[in-house]
């Protein structure tokens, strides 16, 4: 918990920071009067004043904000009540104000990704390869419809596939709809409708298809029934009772109807064949015998132009999805439980924490694109409101009465807060106890 709260005020903090420094440093270089610059929110604690601009901390540390003389009506003034303001900046200057947090946290974004692409990043390397489905898991929903395995997925609702990160990301976000699939089979097209199942209280999807995996012994788990019989890493299956196997998704198949009966696998190993005796475990009815299901993967290590280029790659990629997923939304199309919120945010944050620097430093690049994107939008009271705001005045050539920006900004303030409500629920729920969430979402 102490290091899920610390990561946590520590990515939003850093994050927050840099995007009112964003702020801050437009309005410098434009020659904008700024009476504050806080890092911490609530009573002063310590400052300096310099050039105009009071630099403190305050008691909250948690972010903080930048007052921009001229910049218009902001938030402070829906919490403190409307006051006399200040002649406005030309709106050319307001927008370029407002602009730079939003891409202040973008570039960082490509920092952070590139600085995490620098230390290396591991992947699985299929997701870079094309969808050809490798294993379709029996009475899933893919086991229900027209797709076998060795089927190319050219397209999802019509968006090509070129590769498996993009069709994890179509299903996934496809929990409980219908999806139509282009799949290629020998050589010719078919048309396949699905609804993948929405599983976890994340509503993901579930379709049951996965990649082609070699069956080769990549990590025996200790004291299981293969580790015993004498298996060893890089050995590859090649049968089991005499019944061949291409992958390992065979060895699924093969194995888990035999619980606690000996079967005989023949094992590939450099250039000879070996045949052990195994008895596998009972799992619930299920027989296993202890070899992990894993997908090899590469680490990238790059140098820092390549990193900051895959950096600024991951970050087009991300940015598409983003959108996507927000149409989905807009559309009913995927589920409110995907979105995480403060709790979720803490909870990964803390784990990225203890998986390494590294892993939190890739986070942060992640949430500062978010943040950064989200501030564009164009929702009153963030900086996309108030650009927007700006292209509509632009387009009358008359600023709006100080009055109506002002409500326009409670509008946004309170749809923030019911937006906050919202994902504060989808957290509380994703940490409910099983027996509290079947009571109260299965009946």
């Amino acid at each position: 918990m102490l290091t899920s709260l610390l990561a946590f005020v520590f990515v939003l903090g850093v994050l927050i920071v840099l995007h009112e420094a964003g702020h801050f440093a437009a309005a410098r270089l434009l020659g904008a009067p700024v009476e504050v610059f806080s890092v911490g929110f609530g009573k002063r604690l310590w400052g300096l004043r310099r050039g105009g601009t009071d630099y403190r901390l305050s008691a909250i540390p948690f972010g903080g904000y930048v007052r921009i003389v001229g910049l218009g009506p902001d938030e402070s003034d829906i919490v403190g009540g409307s006051h006399a303001q200040p002649e406005l900046l030309p709106r050319w200057k307001r927008a370029l104000i407002l602009l730079a947090g939003p891409l202040t946290n973008i570039a960082a974004a490509v920092v952070f990704l590139g600085a995490a692409f620098m230390a290396g990043v591991e992947s699985p390397i299929y997701l870079e390869q094309p969808p050809r489905i490798g294993w379709i898991d029996p009475d899933s929903p893919a086991d229900g419809v027209d797709l076998q395995p060795n089927d190319l997925v050219r397209s999802v609702d019509g968006r090509s596939m070129p590769t498996w990160r993009e069709l994890e990301m179509a299903l996934i976000t496809a929990g409980g709809r219908e999806i139509t699939l282009e799949v290629e089979r020998n050589g010719a097209l078919h048309t396949v409708r699905m609804t993948p199942e929405a599983v976890t209280r994340y509503q993901f999807g579930y379709s049951g298809i996965a990649a082609p995996l070699d069956p080769v012994v990549v990590q025996l788990l200790p004291g299981e029934p293969a580790a015993r019989a004498g298996l060893a890493v890089g050995d590859r299956i090649v049968a089991v009772n005499n019944q061949p196997v291409a992958q390992f998704y065979d060895l699924i198949r093969l194995i888990s109807p035999h619980p606690n009966e000996s079967i005989t696998l023949e094992v590939q190993r450099g250039g000879e064949r070996k045949q052990f005796a195994i008895t596998p475990a009972d799992y619930g009815g299920e027989g296993r015998i202890g070899i992990a299901l894993i997908y090899p993967s590469e680490i990238r290590k790059l140098s820092a132009p390549a990193a900051l280029v895959a950096g600024a790659g991951e970050c087009v990629r991300m940015t598409q999805e983003t959108f996507r997923v927000i149409g989905r939304l807009l559309t009913r199309k995927a589920s409110m439980r995907q979105i995480s919120g403060p709790i979720d945010i803490a909870r990964i944050s803390g784990e990225a924490a203890r998986s390494g620097f590294h892993t939190l430093v890739r986070l942060m690049g992640l949430i500062s694109l978010q943040l950064g994107i989200f501030n564009l939008l164009p929702i009153p009271i963030l900086d996309g409101g108030h650009l927007t705001i700006l292209a509509f005045e632009s387009t009358i050539r008359r600023d709006l009465p100080l009055r109506t920006k002002e409500r326009i900004l409670e509008i946004g303030f309170y749809l923030l807060i019911l937006l906050f409500v919202v994902v504060m629920f989808n957290d509380i729920v994703k940490i409910l106890p099983e027996s509290v969430y079947r009571l109260i979402f299965k009946g």
